[in-house]
């Protein structure tokens, strides 16, 4: 892609590295065009000695020896080390922009303009070129001119000239034009325009205090102390812009949203919204209902769908009977899918006289009454109604696609459903009565309320209780907030359960969670074993980490991927127990390994000590290479038994023969990895 220049520039605009690259690749593209012009030795202009006004000198590299000695001693075309280093030193940024934009330039002109022609497009003369005053005569040696011409001490190449010209007076990178490392300690808030790099929490005034991942930072110093900082952290490609106001005014961090971050907002935004459990604990108080009993009641939604129904069918009747009267006895088989719809009377003797027709209606209740057939379209579903006058019932019937009739069923009356409501309600409260009182399920509060969790089970109440625990409980309860309910049988059946009901939010990973223990009369309480909201946590490594030969070192996992409950240490390289239970442990290494005999060893560690060796790697190659590349991975897992309060850390003894170092790769966390998982709930003790 071609050289693009920037022609809208404002003064307080930040130069990137965007820029920088832009600017860079002008000018090599620049040097490009003119080094393959100045390298072809062919004469691309097909220059002659006559057209230089040397058409008598004969075809031998000559100079005159006086000529060379006044050449050797002029400093006005010589340069000194003095004036290397100020030119060295020079350049602006805005200046930098403009040389490189007219490199190009003149590149271009030049390449175009006279790369084709070949009739001494300038004119040269031997004057013009200062050697109006050679004669075809002998000159200086080859030899001596040759030593002179190729001291590049005391001569500047084009290049070097370009290349100073194009200098910019303030370093914005190392020399090898990469970002500056930062020394620990330094106060991101005092650098100067530049472009650097460090681990977060080596640094002042980073935008996550104690952060070990790798920055990058880009910094624009303005006029009256201003400055603009941006600031990325390179894992999780996350950005900050930092703005340093007049007089140094530290303006604080902005984090800037991505994409990814609005999408994890907008996502979280629409699960809470299209969430229908009451995610607020909205109580019937906060509505204004504290005094609605909790007992099914119509919605006005549902009330007006009866009503419509009510009414359909109010109507339907109406329709089929208002205007559509058929002929007493005018009916020889009730089953006829074809019966015009409408209302058919048939009394005693009719059906007496029409057995198969008797038949047809309900048995026991098929005497004088009124037969409504209902219009069906397409007879998709044909429906009949009977009246019995005599017992003044009411039945229907309905024929779905063409199908047979289906049986009889009674329509209740309003006061049939009234007393089978009132029957219902009695026996509700009846069986509520007999099965719930007080004594088999109640919330215990006040002074019934047991809140110390040393009390013995033969102090609690028979049946089903509920007690609440709060105020940072300290009294043996698994955690200090939560509710515990009893399934107490008798003193030797007896479970209870805590339910951690705090606040999840912020740093309080660890308040919420299920617990059961059990109390025997015998033998008292068993200890608190958890069934739920296990921890679990995976942690990785940054950067690389020397090993020691010969020695047995802890592996330096500082980089926390998921930690559920904030159980790991990242300063110490430890995880810290939450609760007593049953841990899964998984670690991984990939380490930097050559050709030479090799002994490593991966181990758990639990309160310093030695728990369980999972990876072992040694190897005696027939031959021996200290430049042969063979790095290995050493994977295991165990599980570990574990209380509360105990750390969990990972060791690796490191041996192995020759003088090359080794090293743990800086691989991201599919190959340097320590997971923990929480698989059990309590730690029982040793056979």
């Amino acid at each position: 892609m071609a050289y693009e220049e920037k022609t809208d520039w404002l003064p307080d605009d930040p130069i990137n590295e965007d820029d920088v690259n832009r600017w860079e690749k002008g000018i090599k593209d620049a040097h490009t065009d003119l080094a393959a012009h100045k390298n072809d030795m062919n004469n691309p202009h097909n220059t002659t000695k006559a057209q230089v006004g040397l058409g008598n000198v004969d075809n031998v590299q000559q100079a005159a020896k006086k000529d060379f000695d006044k050449h050797d001693q002029d400093q006005v075309r010589h340069i000194t080390s003095t004036e290397r280093e100020n030119w060295n030193a020079k350049e602006t940024p805005s200046e930098a922009q403009n040389k490189a934009d007219q490199a190009e330039a003149n590149a271009k002109a030049y390449t175009d303009s006279f790369a084709a022609r070949r009739d001494n497009p300038n004119q040269v003369t031997k004057a013009q070129v200062g050697l109006g005053n050679v004669v075809n005569m002998k000159q200086a040696s080859q030899a001596d001119f040759d030593a002179h011409l190729s001291n590049s001490k005391v001569h500047v190449s084009e290049e070097e000239r370009n290349k100073w010209n194009a200098a910019q007076l303030i370093k914005l990178t190392g020399d090898d034009g990469k970002r500056i490392q930062l020394q620990d300690g330094t106060d991101i808030l005092t650098l100067s325009s530049g472009f650097y790099y460090s681990i977060g929490n080596s640094v002042v005034n980073n935008p996550v205090e104690g952060d070990a991942s790798w920055y990058n930072y880009d910094i624009i110093e303005g006029g009256s102390g201003s400055k603009t900082i941006v600031a990325y952290q390179s894992w999780s490609i996350t950005m900050w812009i930092g703005m340093v106001h007049t007089d140094g005014e530290f303006r604080g961090w902005k984090q800037i949203a991505t994409t990814d971050i609005i999408d994890k907002i907008q996502s979280g935004l629409e699960l809470h919204k299209n969430d229908k459990a009451n995610p607020h604990s909205v109580t019937k108080q906060q509505v204004g209902l504290g005094n609605v009993e909790n007992v099914r009641q119509e919605t006005p939604d549902g009330a007006q769908k009866k009503a419509d129904t009510a009414l359909n069918q109010s109507k339907n009747y109406t329709n089929s009977t208002a205007f559509i009267t058929r002929p007493l006895n005018s009916i020889a088989d009730a089953n006829d899918l074809s019966l015009p719809p409408g209302t058919y009377r048939l009394d005693t003797n009719y059906l007496v006289a029409n057995p198969s027709l008797q038949n047809q209606f309900p048995i026991n209740d098929n005497r004088t009454g009124l037969l409504i057939i209902y219009p069906s379209v397409n007879k998709w579903a044909t429906r009949q109604d009977w009246f019995s006058i005599s017992t003044k019932t009411l039945y229907t019937r309905v024929a779905v696609n063409g199908a047979d009739y289906s049986d009889w069923y009674v329509l209740e009356t309003s006061e049939g459903s009234q007393s089978k409501a009132d029957k219902a309600l009695a026996d509700a409260k009846k069986y509520v009565d007999t099965n719930y009182t007080n004594q088999k399920l109640t919330i215990l509060t006040g002074s019934n309320a047991i809140q110390d969790a040393r009390t013995g089970g033969n102090e609690y109440p028979q049946g089903l209780t509920l007690m609440d625990v709060g105020q940072g409980n300290t009294t043996g309860y698994p955690l200090g907030y939560g509710i515990v309910k009893n399934e107490k049988y008798n003193d030797y059946r007896f479970t209870q359960y805590f339910y951690g009901t705090g606040n999840e939010s912020g740093s309080y990973f660890d308040s919420t969670g299920t617990w059961i223990r059990h109390w025997w009369n015998g033998s008292g309480w068993t200890a608190w074993q958890k069934i739920a909201g296990f921890a679990h946590a995976n942690i990785g490594t940054t950067g690389k980490q020397l090993l020691t030969k010969g020695e047995l070192q802890k592996i330096n996992f500082n980089r926390k991927i998921k930690d559920s409950h904030n159980a790991f240490d990242i300063k110490n390289n430890r995880f810290i127990v939450p609760n007593d239970g049953m841990y899964v442990v998984n670690a991984g290494l990939y380490i930097e390994n050559y050709q030479r005999y090799t002994n490593y060893e991966t181990s758990i560690y639990v309160n310093g000590v030695r728990y369980k060796n999972i990876a072992h790697y040694r190897v005696n190659p027939a031959d021996p290479s200290d430049t042969t590349d063979i790095n290995i991975g050493l994977y295991g897992a165990a599980t570990v038994p574990a209380n509360k309060g105990d750390y969990i850390e990972i060791y690796l003894y490191v041996g192995y023969n020759g003088d090359t170092i080794r090293n743990i790769t800086d691989n991201p966390g599919w190959y340097n990895y320590f997971d923990i998982t929480e698989i059990g709930g309590r730690n029982f003790p040793m056979i």
